[in-house]
This record gives C-alpha cells, structure tokens and sequence, in this order.
C-alpha cells in the first residue's frame, strides 16, 4: 500500500503537467486568440482564395440584379425581394469564408472587419432601396442606387486586397473596375 500512495501524487502531478503542455499555449494566448483558435477549428478548413471570390461573385452579381430591377420601368417587388434575401445569404457566405481566412493574423481581421462594414452598409441600403421603389420615389430611389453602385464598388476593391496585398502577385485574374453599370 505504502508504494500505491506514493505514486498517486507523482502520477497527479504529471498528469497535470501534462494537461498543461497541452492546453498551455491556448491558456496563456488569451481570450481573443484562444475564441479566434476555437472559430477557426469550428470553421474546419480555410477557405481558398478561390471560394472567397466566388462568394464575391455572387454577391456582386445578385446585386448587380437587383440595381438592374430596381432601375426597370415596371420593378417587380417580389423579385427585389428575393434578391435582396439571396444578397443577404451570399454576404455571409463570403464574411463567413474572410473572417474563416483571417482568424489568426490580426492584420487580416482589421480588413475583414472594414469589410464587415462595407456589407453591413450595402445590406441596409438595399432594403432602403426597396422601399423607395415600393414608394415611387425615384429622386430617392436614384440616390440610393448611387449609393448601393458604391458599396459594390468598396468591396470589389476591398476583398481582392485582402487576398493578396494589392492583388498584383496574388495569383488572382484581374477584377473588372470600374462596376458595370448593369
């Protein structure tokens, strides 16, 4: 018995040492680092730059659509609508796959916030949009498609940036700038 009580300490004790060489690094990194480690396992792989600008292509395209029914003589509120929930998926798709991107380089996460804000921004201009429509009122419907053509603009510029600095040695065929008119 004298030897068994003996080795349940030592063996708790290196079991502890143990727990610690594991979850040490994540201990001492902080909460921030330690939520951003956790996201990104959540998250399972990075997304390639690939996905990122398909996820951009959807969501400039759809709204792209919806600029084009907004101007239309007759726009059908219905599909404006619809349109404006699909922006609203693709948006997150592509915030999901950039923030699943940046978790571990605070440089990034800094410029997928802006970009956070530049769809944010887009996303409450379209339902404003909509209601101008839905109301007549083009001097103000005129406006916000202004408005919503710069928001689009941002993030054409914006999310090739992040990707690979000025996007010049990153890998990624040149993005049409200025957005068509539709």
């Amino acid at each position: 018995m004298r030897t068994r009580g003996s080795t349940t300490p030592a063996a708790i004790a290196v079991c502890g040492a143990l727990a610690l060489g594991v979850a040490g690094p994540a201990i001492t990194a902080g909460p921030a680092t330690a939520a951003a480690h956790r996201a990104a396992e959540r998250a399972g792989p990075v997304p390639n730059a690939d996905e990122v600008i398909a996820s951009l292509a959807d969501t400039l395209a759809l709204a792209t659509r919806f600029t084009r029914e907004a101007r239309a003589k007759a726009p059908n509120v219905v599909v404006l609508r619809d349109l404006q929930q699909r922006i609203r998926h693709a948006s997150d798709r592509l915030l999901s796959s950039m923030w699943a991107r940046g978790a571990n380089d605070a440089r990034a996460r800094d410029g997928v916030a802006d970009v956070q804000q530049q769809l944010d921004k887009l996303n409450q201009d379209l339902p404003a949009l909509l209601a101008a429509v839905q109301a007549k009122d083009t001097s103000q419907a005129t406006s916000l498609l202004t408005e919503v053509q710069a928001d689009l603009q941002a993030l054409l510029t914006a999310v090739p940036s992040l990707l690979g600095g000025d996007g010049s040695g990153s890998g990624l065929p040149p993005l049409p700038v200025p957005l068509p008119a539709g």
